[in-house]
């Protein structure tokens, strides 16, 4: 019943894709976090392709010639692309790297069509919202389970690319900031007490969820909302004493995992493995500094360089995508990064003159925040495929040629 329910959904998604391609980009998002075939136990079908493949045929047919892609905005975007597809082709191991490389063109396209259609503040909103809601739900189960064990059980994330708790800790931590900045565009009463809910539930999955990268992201994330308010020092005083609170409130085991985080490189067998895999990477990246060897194919190559055979990734973003793909797909990521800050902040800076009722301006707050999460959680993780990082950086491009757009209409 269950099986049939899902598919029903999808069957009807599926067309609705097509001839409403935006709707589609949305319907792709919900899958791609809730991951409702999971609940029907098919968790290796590829919904979400499906999807994506009706959308993209729909933006063709109905939606190219009015919102043209933005390939020039999208120049590092594109440019990634290329040089994974090389590092793919060139691979020792082309089995494992092209399957990986088709994901990341999946996310990559997404990413690329969330540049072409939402440009307008309606469809951004919507577009968050979407975004912010399904992963708001998958917080609001895992908090209902940490209530159900009286928080006596490690969250783990809905599964997929989300499964791991490090992994769902990241996630949380970058959607947190958008929920609560969502809340605060928010004209809607409900809608915006319900984003606030949601962003305290996303952080109260991380802390459970056990993960110590997660942790610091969170710690980073709750101080600059703390910044960014409009009492600093009051916003900074309330995070220190709920920080404070949280000591005396949270079980013992929680407590005593973040205390781990001040001696792990001393004492904790994890952590030495983590300083070890770093070592391996940069040799990697010395021996292949152009192409790396390959998305996904650092298990096969592990093996020349060291007799662990519990290691499958590199424990950081950055230098995993060194790792897949060379010193050029490292540059280019790192620039993206840099670009997205530097567009949403031009891009508020815009608005905060030409449009200061904008509610992007509140969002782009919530989505430099999420940057800043990644960053701090990504080097204890291997995520630089993150769907929501692209997604943040195409909608940074977005709000670019929206106050662009904006400014130019206002000097006309």
């Amino acid at each position: 019943m269950r099986q049939l329910l899902i598919f029903s959904i999808i069957f009807l998604l599926i067309p609705l894709a097509f001839f409403a391609p935006f709707t589609g980009l949305m319907s792709y998002i919900w899958i791609a976090y809730v991951r409702p075939h999971e609940w029907a136990y098919m968790p290796t079908t590829q919904l979400s392709l499906a999807v994506a493949g009706s959308t993209l045929i729909g933006y063709l047919i109905f939606e190219l010639t009015r919102r043209s892609p933005k390939l020039i905005p999208n120049g590092l975007i594109l440019l990634l692309w290329l040089q994974l597809a090389l590092a793919a082709f060139l691979s020792e191991f082309p089995a494992t790297a092209q399957a990986k490389l088709i994901e990341l063109s999946k996310t990559l396209l997404i990413a690329l069509l969330i540049t072409a259609m939402v440009d307008s503040e309606k469809r951004v909103r919507w577009l968050i919202l979407c975004t912010v809601f399904s992963i708001g739900f998958l917080a609001f189960r895992s908090n209902l389970g940490i209530l159900l064990t009286l928080g006596q059980t490690r969250i783990y994330g809905p599964g997929g690319a989300f499964e791991d708790n490090n992994d769902y800790a990241l996630l949380l931590n970058m959607a947190a900031p958008l929920a609560f900045y969502a809340g605060r565009g928010e004209p809607q009463i409900w809608l915006k007490r319900s984003c606030y809910v949601l962003s305290a539930m996303m952080m109260i999955t991380v802390i459970f969820t056990l993960s110590r990268g997660g942790f610091l992201g969170l710690c980073v994330v709750a101080l600059c909302i703390a910044l960014k308010s409009r009492h600093k020092f009051s916003g900074i005083a309330a995070v220190m004493v709920l920080g404070l609170l949280l000591l005396f409130v949270l079980p013992a085991r929680v407590v005593e995992r973040v205390g781990t985080i001040r001696n792990a490189s001393q004492a904790d067998e994890s952590a030495q493995m983590r300083l070890a895999t770093w070592r391996v990477c940069l040799s990697i990246i010395a021996d292949h500094p152009v192409f790396g060897v390959g998305p996904r194919s650092m298990l096969e190559a592990y093996s020349r360089y060291s007799d662990t055979t519990a290691v499958r990734v590199a424990h950081n973003s950055f230098l995993q995508m060194a790792v897949d793909a060379g010193l050029p797909a490292l540059i280019i990521f790192l620039s993206i990064i840099v670009l997205s800050f530097y567009r949403l902040r031009r891009a508020r800076s815009d608005l905060r003159s030409r449009a200061p009722d904008s509610k992007l301006i509140a969002y782009s707050h919530g989505l430099e925040i999420a940057l800043i999460g990644y960053v701090v959680s990504a080097n204890f993780l291997s995520r630089n495929d993150l769907e929501l990082f692209y997604q943040i950086a195409a909608l940074s491009t977005s709000f670019h040629l929206i106050a662009r757009e904006l400014v130019q209409m206002k000097r006309i």
